[in-house]
């Protein structure tokens, strides 16, 4: 048995990728993320999950900046989500443009060190958190890289056959579709001081749930709709992220904290982790078109993401 999934609209998607308000502590609480041990490593078994309407697509693209600043020896951040993932102009886009345009090479290194970051969300059954085992069973929403979108992509369009032996094509494999699709291994380790996660695959294909119907439709029961993720209203406004984004390089008096502040400190705990092993951040000097590096908190996987990105702002 399979989903009413179309698998050719999926295969067309993955070629191209090339809201209401929620509470921000139970927005955060949907998300699931892995337990790392001391050393930073960490492993899971998941199940990707479709939409919450199974004809929706199965997963959303999320563009976001990340990066700290140090003004008087104290760590500013930026963590926001980019208003260019629903089409609309950013300030650090324009920042960055300024920057990639000028023709000084140190330039184009900072527009590089404070790029966007594109992550995908997907819904997901968790059957085997190996540091977190109350999980087991539940389904969340997981936002995830470049590197295990590959992996979805890799399963969907196979070249060869996995065990070599013949130039026949493996079996595609919808990563989505809880009965024709697989389990997948997760597993992260730390390469230079960064999360690698090239030991992840899928298993083979098998039915989801030991292909228990009943379980099946309740777990599909609690997907959710991924499109709220990328609706207006989660989202700062233009002003809002210019501001903030002058307050990390020194330019303007910080604010008052928002009600978001314990999401964000989750995030900063995380964001410091990859951190470690920067070089300390040059002071910014205040201007009125900011010109100082910020110390930038980017994973491996973002550096071939982002090529035609920074391209496209030549004479834009």
């Amino acid at each position: 048995m399979s989903l009413g999934m179309d698998f050719s609209k999926l295969l067309g998607q993955l070629d191209s990728v090339g809201k209401k308000t929620y509470d921000d502590d139970k927005h955060a609480l949907e998300f699931w993320k892995m337990t790392k041990d001391k050393a930073g490593n960490a492993s899971a078994i998941i199940h990707f999950l479709p939409n919450k309407t199974i004809e929706d697509f199965p997963f959303t693209r999320l563009w976001t900046h990340a990066f700290k600043n140090k003004v008087n020896d104290k760590d500013r951040w930026y963590i926001e989500n980019s208003l260019s993932t629903i089409g609309q102009t950013d300030y650090i886009g324009e920042v960055n443009r300024e920057l990639y345009n000028s023709g000084i090479e140190e330039n184009k290194k900072i527009a590089q060190n404070q790029k966007r970051k594109l992550n995908y969300i997907s819904n997901i059954l968790v059957i085997k958190d190996t540091g977190n085992p109350e999980n087991n069973g539940k389904v969340f929403k997981f936002k995830y890289g470049q590197k295990i979108f590959d992996k979805i992509v890799a399963a969907a369009k196979p070249d060869v056959a996995e065990d070599g032996l013949d130039d026949e094509p493996a079996n595609p494999i919808n990563a989505f579709d809880p009965y024709n699709g697989a389990d997948f291994l997760i597993k992260q380790t730390v390469v230079a001081g960064f999360p690698n996660y090239d030991g992840s695959k899928f298993s083979s294909q098998k039915p989801m749930c030991g292909g228990d119907e009943d379980r099946i439709k309740e777990v599909l029961s609690q997907c959710y709709d991924l499109s709220l993720e990328v609706t207006p209203d989660r989202f700062k406004s233009y002003e809002e992220l210019k501001k903030k984004f002058l307050w990390v390089m020194g330019q303007e008096a910080p604010k008052a904290a928002s009600k978001a502040k314990k999401a964000e400190d989750d995030e900063l705990d995380e964001l410091a982790e990859l951190a470690k092993e920067e070089k300390p951040a040059a002071k910014a000097t205040p201007k009125p078109t900011p010109k100082a590096p910020p110390l930038p908190v980017a994973s491996a996987e973002d550096d071939d993401e982002d090529a035609a990105y920074f391209a496209s702002l030549l004479n834009d």
